[in-house]
C-alpha cells in the first residue's frame, strides 16, 4: 500500500514520530510541523489523507485545512487531529470542513482503522464498542502492548526516552517559577506533557498533567502549586519505574 500518502501534519515531535511509526508501516508519508508546512506540501504533493492536528504555531489546523481545500488541487480527506474533542464535537469538526477527527491520546489499533476506513483499505478490525476505562497506572500495559504492536522494541524505547528528556524540561520550568520561567510557558509544557504521557500510557502522569493544567488556567494558585508537586513527584517515579521494571520482557 506504499502507493497510498499520507500527510501528517503536527508540532509535536512526539506525536508526529509516532504517527510516522504507525502509518509507515503500510503506507507512505511525509510531514509537517504546522499549517504552513502542510499548505506548502500540499501544494506540491499528492495525497490520499490528511492528518491534522488542530493547535499549532504559525497557522492553525482549522485555517490550514481550508486553505488546502480553496488554495489547492486536494480532494482527499482531511482529519482533525485534536486533544480538546470529544464525541459530541463530531459535528463542528463536520460544519468546519473536517471529514472526521480522532481524539489524542490516540489507540494504535483504532487510529489505523479509521485511516485504512478513509483509505478505503480492507481491515478485519472490529469497531470496539466504546471506550475503555483509563486506569491511572505507572504504565498502561494495553497501550504498551498496541504501540509495541505497530512499533519495534527499539521505536518504543527510543520514544520513552524522548519524552523522558522532555519530562526533564518540564521539571526544570516548574523549578525556575516564577524566577525565570513564564506561568504560561510552564502551562504550554505541561500540555505537550499531558498529550504525550496519554499517548504512551503514562497514565499517572497525564491524569496529575491534566489537573495541574485545569488549575492554572482557571488561577487556582494554591492548587496549582500542589499540582506540580504532585506531577513532579510521578514524573520520579515513572523515571524510576522505566530504570527498574523489564517493560520489554527482558
Amino acid at each position: 500500500m506504499k502507493s497510498k500518502k499520507v500527510l501528517i501534519v503536527d508540532d509535536n515531535d512526539l506525536n508526529r514520530k509516532l504517527f510516522e511509526n504507525l502509518i509507515g508501516q503500510q503506507f507512505s508519508f511525509l510531514s509537517a510541523k504546522n499549517g504552513l508546512e502542510a499548505l506548502e506540501l500540499a501544494q506540491k504533493e499528492d495525497f490520499q489523507l490528511i492528518l491534522m492536528d488542530i493547535q499549532m504555531p504559525l497557522m492553525d489546523g482549522i485555517t490550514a485545512m481550508k486553505k488546502i481545500r480553496q488554495e489547492t488541487s486536494q480532494a482527499c480527506p482531511i482529519l482533525a487531529v485534536t486533544a480538546y474533542a470529544e464525541e459530541s464535537d463530531r459535528g463542528s469538526f463536520l460544519e468546519e470542513g473536517f471529514d472526521d477527527f480522532i481524539t489524542k491520546p490516540i489507540r494504535p489499533r483504532e487510529f489505523l482503522q479509521l485511516v485504512k476506513f478513509y483509505l478505503k483499505v480492507p481491515s478485519a478490525i472490529e469497531t470496539p464498542n466504546g471506550k475503555a476505562q483509563v486506569a491511572a497506572e505507572m504504565l498502561d500495559q494495553n497501550i504498551l502492548g498496541q504501540l509495541l504492536k505497530y512499533n519495534s522494541q527499539d521505536a518504543i524505547r527510543k520514544i520513552l526516552e524522548d519524552f523522558l528528556a522532555e519530562c526533564g524540561e518540564a521539571e526544570a520550568l516548574i523549578d525556575a517559577l516564577p524566577l525565570t520561567a513564564a506561568k504560561s510557558e510552564v502551562l504550554e509544557k505541561i500540555h505537550t506533557l499531558k498529550g504525550n504521557s496519554g499517548t504512551l500510557g503514562a497514565m499517572a502522569i497525564f491524569h496529575s498533567a491534566l489537573k495541574a493544567e485545569e488549575c492554572g488556567k482557571f488561577e487556582k494558585d494554591s492548587e496549582f502549586d500542589q499540582a506540580l508537586k504532585k506531577l513532579k513527584n510521578e514524573i520520579r517515579q515513572f523515571r524510576d519505574f522505566l530504570r527498574q521494571e523489564p517493560i520489554f520482557g527482558t
